[in-house]
């Protein structure tokens, strides 16, 4: 008796999970967003997510995409934004001597993305590589600060 109900119950559990991933669109903005996320698709993770999280706020799993993706995000803006700059201060040391000019203008833009860095806040779910390429582009930052400075 008790196996029959245990298996009755275990089955209508199953079932009932099944319906709500499957016929709800939270859920399924969810697993789409989630599948960007895993594919390094952030910003467009973080749009499903949303979505997602506006039409079901106790969805946990769009909830922590949303999270990861936007952490993600800042982290490949940071990385965009050092190639920037790097261009920026090429440009400028490119000319052979520096202007007093220059070098405050190089130096805002060293101190600006030392203390992004500081402020990024990786996670356990955060890609390893993204955060290793922010790293190496502080390293690069670091460099010509103390260089220069």
């Amino acid at each position: 008796m008790f196996k029959k109900l245990f298996t009755a119950i275990l089955i209508f559990v199953v079932v009932m999970g099944l319906f709500l991933f499957g016929f709800s669109d939270s859920y399924k903005l969810s697993l789409k967003a989630r599948m960007k996320y895993f594919m390094g698709e952030y910003k467009e993770a973080r749009v499903l997510a949303k979505e997602a999280f506006e039409l079901d706020p106790y969805n946990k799993m769009a909830f922590s995409i949303l999270a990861q993706s936007k952490i993600s995000a800042k982290l490949l803006d940071y990385i965009e934004d050092s190639k920037r700059y790097i261009k920026k201060i090429e440009k400028l040391s490119a000319k052979g001597n520096f202007s007093e000019a220059d070098k405050i203008k190089i130096k805002f833009y060293c101190e600006i993305q030392l203390e992004r860095y500081d402020k990024l806040a990786p996670t356990v779910m955060t890609d390893r590589e993204l955060y290793e390429a922010c790293t190496t582009q502080y390293n690069k930052f670091k460099k010509i600060y103390e260089e220069l400075f």
